[in-house]
């Protein structure tokens, strides 16, 4: 018999090792989801931390008196794709925005975060905000095209008193002049992300005295209320100061933010 024969028939076949499978009990893969989501919830809060900061007291900007208030759908999480911007340019105005990125979660402050700062960036070189949020769209279309955004983005002179500005697809700014408040006729501009089209510019004058009201659709949108009536409450609570400019935001987040079932950006400035 040749060794060849000798060896197979004295040694066994090596079976395959089969990879055990750990079959997690209904507590312990309910236990392994609650782990990752409040991984994903630490991870999205500490992105929007750092990108977008977010204010508990009224601060100053050139010309204007400012208060913001983020509110999340989700006290939980935290953190959603609602944005803003309130910044002095090189120039001496002042740029304000404000953004939302649909969904929630790590996917919608990522989507945050790139509009965010491609807007910061871009409105350096002082191209005018119609050109500003052409140039979004064309970032959402062409690098994130999973998603859609709205988004209001212009420029306040304090010399001149005038808010120049355009939009894609956001809920109309808001002007409270003494006891009235009316919404802001809006120029043309699609969605972020919903297709090529040129975008319109305009030109708001201010006054002394006057409050100019940025939001989120989430401030007052509702499931079971039309968006028109939701707006005509807004103006009407608008157009009641209460105080200052911090006791004036905190009076119309009471009044508008019950009963949300999606993220809120507010900012409110007040023209000096």
């Amino acid at each position: 018999m040749s060794s060849e024969a000798s060896l197979s028939s004295a040694v066994p076949l090596a079976r395959p090792a089969v990879p055990r499978v750990r079959v997690l009990g209904p507590r312990a893969a309910q236990a392994s989801l609650a782990a990752e989501l409040a991984q994903e919830r630490h991870i999205a809060i500490e992105l929007q931390h750092a990108i977008l900061p977010l204010h508990d007291e009224p601060f100053d900007l050139p010309g204007l008196r400012t208060m913001v208030r983020y509110l999340p759908a989700s006290r939980a999480s935290g953190v959603g794709g609602d944005w803003y911007i309130t910044a002095e340019m090189p120039d001496g105005s002042v740029l304000l925005a404000i953004g939302d990125v649909g969904g929630h979660g790590l996917e919608a402050a990522a989507g945050m975060a790139r509009l965010r700062g491609a807007l910061a960036g871009l409105a350096i070189t002082g191209a005018p905000p119609d050109r500003l949020v052409g140039w979004l769209n064309a970032l959402v279309r062409h690098v994130a095209p999973e998603h859609t955004a709205s988004v209001v983005a212009g420029y306040f002179s304090p010399a001149t008193l005038t808010y120049t500005w355009a939009q894609a697809g956001h809920p109309p700014p808001v002007l409270a002049r003494g006891a009235w408040a009316r919404a802001l006729e809006v120029p043309d501009g699609i969605l972020l992300g919903a297709g090529e089209a040129p975008y319109q510019l305009a030109v708001t004058q201010l006054r002394q005295g006057d409050l100019l009201l940025l939001y989120t659709d989430g401030l007052i949108e509702r499931r079971d209320r039309p968006i028109d009536d939701a707006l005509a409450s807004l103006l009407e609570i608008a157009g009641h100061p209460a105080g200052d400019i911090g006791g004036y935001a905190d009076y119309v987040v009471d009044k508008t933010s019950s009963n949300t079932d999606d993220d809120a950006c507010f900012v409110a400035v007040h023209v000096r």
